[in-house]
C-alpha cells in the first residue's frame, strides 16, 4: 500500500467518524423490545382485533389462495385502504382483491374472481359456506 492510499483512507475514516452522531453508533446495541411494545396496536386503533382476525383467516387459508376483505369502513380513505394493505401483510402468500379502488370505484368482478371472503365487523348475505367464524368476522368460501 503507498502512503497516499493510506493517508486517503485515514482521512476517510476520520471524516466518517466526525460526521456520524454516537446516538447512530449506539443503535445497534440497544434494546428495543420497549419501544415495540409501546408502538404494538399503535396502527391498529380503529380496529384493535383486525390482525387478530387477519391471523385467524392466514390459519384457515393456504399460499395461493384468492381473498377479498369487506369491512365496516368500504371506502378507501375511510378505512379500506388500511384493511387491504394490512391483509396484503398479514395474508403473505395468499392474493388479496380488493373491492374498493382508490377512487372508491367498485370492483365487483374481485368479488367474482375470489375463492374466499374475509368479512370483518360485516354481515354478508352471498352464497357462500362459512369455514371459519370468529368474535369480529367470518371467513366465507364462495359457491359457484
Amino acid at each position: 500500500m503507498t502512503f497516499r492510499r493510506a493517508i486517503t483512507i485515514l482521512c476517510l475514516a476520520a471524516i466518517v467518524a466526525l460526521c456520524v452522531e454516537a446516538r447512530l453508533l449506539q443503535l445497534p446495541f440497544t434494546d428495543r423490545r420497549p419501544l415495540a411494545r409501546a408502538l404494538d396496536g399503535f396502527y391498529d386503533r380503529q380496529w384493535p382485533q383486525y390482525p387478530h382476525f387477519l391471523a385467524d383467516i392466514r390459519a384457515h387459508t393456504k399460499p395461493g389462495d384468492t381473498i377479498t376483505v369487506v369491512v365496516p369502513a368500504m371506502g378507501w380513505d375511510d378505512g379500506y385502504s388500511y384493511a387491504y394493505y394490512r391483509a396484503c401483510y398479514y395474508l403473505t402468500g395468499r392474493e388479496v382483491l380488493p373491492l374498493v379502488t382508490p377512487e372508491n370505484g367498485r370492483l365487483p368482478q374481485n368479488l367474482l374472481a375470489a375463492k374466499y371472503v374475509a368479512a370483518f365487523g360485516v354481515r354478508l348475505r352471498v352464497p357462500a359456506d362459512v369455514v371459519w367464524q370468529g368474535e369480529r368476522g367470518a371467513l366465507l368460501r364462495l359457491r359457484r
